[in-house]
């Protein structure tokens, strides 16, 4: 069944296609209709290594995007009751020439009132199916031919209604969020202290979200040991809903999410070692000539961190990093001839079982991704490969899933390629000047984008303005700026 077959059948008493008979508003007397009040003719324009405002285009009340009401049905607000002449004033032979025409002029305002009622309440319905449609655009594979063209077709029906009333279909619709999917926030990494503008991103969306009774979780895809504590200072701070959760792609791999019982590492020790104090969190591990074999760090809760381990007392051969439980979660190994040069990085499980090679050298693939059982399962030549097949194969697996991602991304265009296997991806430009190349993609039609958050309405105004295609855009939440007293 169709996505339109299943939308028809759950509205089988609130729906009927723009071309059906039964659903035809009253087109007033084109003779009679002042073009003056013809309001709508003009489109509104407002509308390395792995460690190192208003919002002008909302539809109406009538039918707002996400609502049970995007199709033509019978909850949509009434039309109110015009009043009524006085049927004792209806024109009679011999009336005052003057109380026959006011009669005759109230009568034509009536049916001028009611005709604009009916215009806004049709412009909010067409906008709002248009949205739809274009959900369905963004959801289906591009191989998923028959619903494309389906949804296509609908589109051209509803454009070619919007330029008979007002002239026009350049009207920009609000996103469609459906409130059956899950919305994901996607970013390379969680920055410990990250700048203004992307604090401004992550709490204006979490209000656009909220506002519409939604919560956007989180995807980061970066190698980062301390992220769990960065998520929980980004919800104490209120960037984000304290009720949302992060998935971070090494965390998953490695089973930190499996919240098993764990056991910290101990450090390896022979009978000739001994230990030389440094300081507070750093211990030196000398053998029996006194040459250096290890230098200990340890964290605050003086757990284990990172063991470097050295030859011959100088030469820096890895380096172990722990994780916040103490367990072992990476192994670097570095060149012989350099230190400096990193050739080979090893990612293990919580249960200590190796899960992830990356390779620096031109002797081995660059990724190399292991079962539990230390079986082979592939091989990625770049990260962005690894990521995909991480959020296709496992992370989203399950779900129907939207994911916002900002143009300025690392892997914003890689993302996209997701669309094909039926997830929802919608970029965010909080500002025109980003990201020239990827912004101009966007409004050239090149990367097929049908739906923008804007961070505000000045980008709202530019992309609907400039863009070659229709989009589908809704301007985030501003932020209330404070407001200080001398």
């Amino acid at each position: 069944m169709s996505f339109f077959d299943r939308k028809k059948k759950e509205n089988d008493d609130n729906y009927s296609d723009l071309n059906n008979s039964s659903y035809q508003n009253p087109q007033p007397d084109q003779n009679n209709f002042d073009q003056a009040q013809n309001q709508y003719n003009d489109a509104q324009m407002n509308n390395g290594t792995q460690f190192g405002g208003n919002d002008f285009n909302q539809p109406s009340q009538a039918a707002q995007p996400g609502s049970n009401d995007y199709f033509f049905g019978q909850n949509q607000p009434q039309m109110q009751q015009q009043p009524q002449m006085d049927s004792n004033r209806n024109p009679q032979p011999g009336m005052d020439s003057g109380e026959e025409w006011q009669y005759t002029e109230q009568n034509l305002q009536n049916t001028l009132d009611q005709s604009a009622d009916l215009k806004s309440q049709l412009r909010s319905q067409l906008l709002t199916d248009r949205s739809y449609c274009n959900h369905i655009l963004r959801n289906v594979g591009s191989d998923q031919v028959d619903e494309r063209k389906q949804a296509t077709d609908r589109i051209d029906q509803i454009n070619a209604s919007l330029k008979e009333w007002f002239g026009t279909d350049e009207m920009a619709n609000e996103i469609y969020l459906d409130a059956n999917s899950d919305y994901y926030i996607f970013t390379d990494d969680l920055a410990a202290n990250p700048d203004s503008d992307t604090t401004n991103m992550w709490q204006q969306l979490t209000m656009t979200m909220a506002d519409k009774g939604l919560i956007a979780n989180a995807i980061s895809v970066t190698y980062n040991d301390q992220i769990d504590e960065a998520w929980m200072n980004y919800q104490n701070a209120g960037f984000v809903d304290g009720n949302a959760y992060l998935l971070n792609m090494y965390n998953d791999l490695q089973g930190r999410n499996m919240n098993t019982p764990v056991t910290p590492a101990e450090i390896p020790f022979d009978a000739d070692y001994r230990v030389q104090h440094v300081s507070d969190k750093v211990d030196k591990i000398l053998d029996a000539d006194d040459k250096l074999v290890m230098e200990v760090s340890r964290n605050a809760n003086h757990q284990l961190q990172i063991i470097r381990h050295y030859k011959n007392g100088t030469q820096l051969l890895s380096r172990d990093i722990f994780d916040v439980n103490g367990v072992i979660s990476a192994t670097q190994f570095y060149d012989h001839r350099n230190t400096n040069k990193v050739v080979r990085e090893n990612f293990y499980r919580q249960n200590g079982t190796l899960v992830l090679i990356k390779s620096y050298t031109a002797e081995e693939p660059y990724i190399q991704l292991f079962s539990e059982g230390n079986v082979l399962i592939s091989t990625f030549d770049n990260d962005e490969d690894l990521i995909f097949w991480w959020l296709k194969n496992q992370a989203l697996k399950q779900n129907a899933s939207t994911i916002f991602v900002s143009i300025n991304s690392e892997y914003y265009k890689k993302l996209l390629e997701l669309r094909d296997y039926g997830f929802e991806v919608i970029p965010i430009v909080m500002k025109q000047s980003e990201n020239a190349q990827e912004v101009s993609d966007l409004i050239e039609g090149r990367d097929k984008i049908n739906a923008v958050l804007a961070g505000s309405d000045q980008v709202n105004t530019y992309l609907n303005k400039n863009s070659k295609n229709k989009l589908d855009i809704t301007t985030l939440k501003e932020l209330d700026t404070p407001i200080y007293k001398e």
